[in-house]
């Protein structure tokens, strides 16, 4: 088991509270404001933590750049992937890879 799949498995046994309080404080910390892909519709929509939540809904089409390997969330819980602004959270991007294979990478 590797550093995110502990880091989830741990947040699975908190109650539902605890987990939207830790949602809300990892919101916090998140860099995604200064990355060169997010855009005023996303900072309007309050979206944030794409990481975990997801793609944006409907704000970031564009990579214009990523700040997620730089971001001290991704190194604490482990995440290996990037642009999840577009291509969906660490936990999808994981799944997708795993029934359909590398080939998806961009």
């Amino acid at each position: 088991m590797d550093t995110f799949e502990q880091t989830m498995a741990d947040v699975k046994k908190k109650s539902p509270k605890e987990q939207a309080d830790l949602i809300a404080d990892f919101k916090s910390k998140c860099p995604c404001p200064g990355c060169p892909s997010y855009n005023t519709c996303a900072q309007k929509a309050g979206e944030k933590l794409f990481c975990v939540t997801g793609k944006s809904f409907m704000c970031i089409s564009e990579e214009k750049g990523c700040n997620c390997p730089q971001c001290p969330l991704a190194k604490q819980v482990g995440l290996k992937y990037k642009f999840f602004c577009n291509r969906g959270s660490e936990m999808a991007q994981r799944y997708e890879h795993t029934i359909w294979g590398a080939s998806l990478n961009r």
